[in-house]
């Protein structure tokens, strides 16, 4: 069986540090790069490897929570999933953001029968602008004022 990967690239875009907080890799997988921490404004990669005759394909999940401080909270968490299984070509691609995160993963799937996925996620805030708040809370007026009918 020939080598086959699985590759995350993190580019963190908030103000705030990414910590993992969670990890589980494949006890047959080989770990290529796996950051603790990703610092606000920089990008890393996780990265494993399924050694060349090995039969088992890459797994890995994370979960990365962005570290407010005393004066801000923490802007939420990511948790991403791949799983190559080598018994079987139905593949596995999960992830989900939370909170106040906003997550775009490219390419957000992987085919049945792939042997390698090779991904990134742009991690950034969510912000809240004046507009945005101010159209919310109209939402809120006119929806009350139609139920008063």
């Amino acid at each position: 069986m020939s080598k086959w990967t699985a590759k995350l690239t993190v580019t963190n875009t908030t103000d705030q540090d990414l910590k993992l907080v969670y990890k589980y890799v494949n006890a047959r997988n080989a770990i290529v790069s796996f950051p603790t921490n990703i610092p606000a404004k920089s990008k890393a990669a996780y990265e494993v490897i399924t050694p060349h005759g090995e039969a088992a394909g890459p797994e890995f999940k994370i979960s990365l929570v962005a570290q407010g401080t005393d004066t801000q909270r923490s802007l939420g968490s990511f948790d991403f999933h791949v799983d190559i299984p080598y018994w079987s070509p139905k593949n596995t691609l999960s992830y989900h953001c939370n909170r106040d995160l906003l997550c775009q993963v490219i390419p957000g799937m992987i085919y049945d029968r792939d042997q390698n996925y090779n991904g990134e996620v742009i991690i950034s805030a969510l912000e809240i602008t004046d507009m945005v708040n101010k159209k919310v809370l109209n939402e809120k007026v006119q929806a009350n004022s139609f139920n008063e009918f």
